[in-house]
Order: structure tokens, then sequence, then C-alpha cells
């Protein structure tokens, strides 16, 4: 993606709170006028249950879009995936994969990526860098991304190649230890049995979808990743009408006003 025209506002806040030694908080990522983009209800089964079994839980889907630069630049606007699930014990959990204001020129500065948020806590994973840095292996486009992890239970500083290493798995499991309580990370990690064989996602954009809102819990729980042959659990619509989004404002921090996300017109040079 090329730059996308002046220094946002977003990066000149995020700039101010390192200079004074504080961490950028998530939501000032996302600023400007919000589109809903996507609102889609689901329920969670065992693939073996029958229609009408109680739900494993419920799970709505909602795609915000953020009007952070033109209108002629509107398919690179910052975006919100987020899954917005109900346990049937009451617990509410927001996991989201997102992206904020991006500017090629200033690729070092920090950016969300992916966020798990409880009524009480929250753990997330914040992205900077770029492939081709001194620090990246060659064999590996993607070497030069650092992740930072930001949690109440911890923080850490990692290379996507570092990833599958044991001890830094065993550091993350403990920073989720020392954020969720054991019946919220129980909750959390019976996500990852969703199978995703049929994955929702926008007519407009197949990559934004709900495996990629959901890829929000792999880094946090990476030892609890099921392998897709062992997923037993299924999405299928939710019969319940879906009612508005009031109860998720606080947890999700979503915008009052909404609006459609107009139609994106046709690129002006189609490959033929």
């Amino acid at each position: 993606m090329r730059a996308r025209g002046a220094l946002l506002a977003l990066w000149t806040v995020a700039t101010a709170m390192r200079a004074e030694g504080q961490s950028p908080d998530w939501f000032d990522a996302f600023r400007g006028k919000a589109y809903l983009q996507g609102d889609a209800s689901f329920v969670a089964r065992e693939k073996s249950a029958a229609p009408d079994a109680p739900p494993a839980f419920r799970a709505r889907w909602v795609v915000l879009r953020y009007a952070a630069f033109t209108e002629r630049e509107r398919p690179w606007w910052p975006h919100r995936n987020l899954l917005l699930v109900s346990m049937p014990s009451g617990q509410r959990f927001v996991v989201e994969s997102s992206l904020g204001f991006l500017d090629e020129d200033h690729l070092d500065e920090e950016r969300p990526w992916q966020r798990l948020a409880s009524e009480r806590t929250a753990f997330e994973v914040w992205t900077s860098g770029t492939a081709g840095e001194a620090t990246a292996d060659p064999g590996d486009p993607c070497a030069g991304m650092r992740y930072e992890i930001r949690a109440t239970g911890g923080t850490a500083t990692v290379f996507l190649e570092d990833l599958g290493s044991r001890t830094l798995r065993v550091s993350l499991a403990e920073i989720a230890s020392a954020t969720f309580t054991e019946e919220e990370r129980k909750d959390l990690v019976s996500i990852l049995r969703l199978s995703f064989d049929k994955n929702p996602s926008l007519p407009s954009d197949p990559n934004m979808n709900v495996r990629y809102a959901a890829l929000g819990l792999v880094v946090a729980f990476r030892d609890h990743v099921v392998p897709p042959e062992k997923r037993t659990l299924v999405l299928a619509p939710d019969p319940a009408p879906p009612g508005d989004l009031t109860a998720w404002r606080g947890l999700a921090n979503l915008p009052l006003d909404l609006p459609p996300f107009p139609a994106l017109a046709p690129p002006e040079n189609p490959i033929r």
C-alpha cells in the first residue's frame, strides 16, 4: 500500500504519548466518522448437535470503517473487524483483528492489530516495522514485523519468527493467565474450536471475514490452537433478532451513530 497523504492525527497523538513515556491508547487509532460495513449474528453449535440444541455461544460479527482519508481513498480507511461473543454464563468478550491509520513513511510507529477484551481486562497486540529492516531474516518476508504485547498481566516484544519458540509461548501463556481469570480463559479458548470451512465474509471484500476477526485469539492462546480437522464448532445464522448495538457500546467502544458504509465504486482501471 502506498503512503496515504499527510501524517494523520493518530500518529501525532501516538508520538506525543511515547515522548511522555506513555503507551498509545487502542481507540485513539480509530478516529473520524465511523461507518458500519458489516453486521451479522451467529450461534455456535457442536457439529453433531441438533438444530434446536442450546448454543455453545452467540457471536455478532461487526465491521467498522473510519473516515481517515479522502473519499477517493475509502478502500484504505482504517477498519475494526470484531466478534462480539456472548457466553451462556453471561460473560461477554470482544475479539478483534483491526488496523488503524497506516502511513508507509512511518511504519516504525506502532499500530493496533489484535485485541481480546472481557468486561474487566484486555490483552492487546500492536505491530510495527516492515520487511527489509536490518533485524529481519532475509528469507522471511514478514520477519521485520515487531509485535508489542500489552496486557494487564504483562508485556512482551517479539518478532514473527519468535512465535514458534517454546520459551515465548510459555511467556505468552503466563501473560494471558495473569490477565484473564480461569473461567475467562476457558471461554476464550472454546472459541478456538470454531471451524471456518464456511467462513462468513463481506461480499465486497472476502478478506474481511469472521476467521480474520478470530485471529485475535491465536497469540494469547497459541498452545490451545486446534488443528482444523479437530474443530468441532460451526456457525449458523442466529434466528433471534439482532437488536441494536447499545449493549456493546461500552465494552467495544462503539460510536453512537453508525451509518452504513457507502458502497465502493468500481476501480478506475479494472484488470481485463
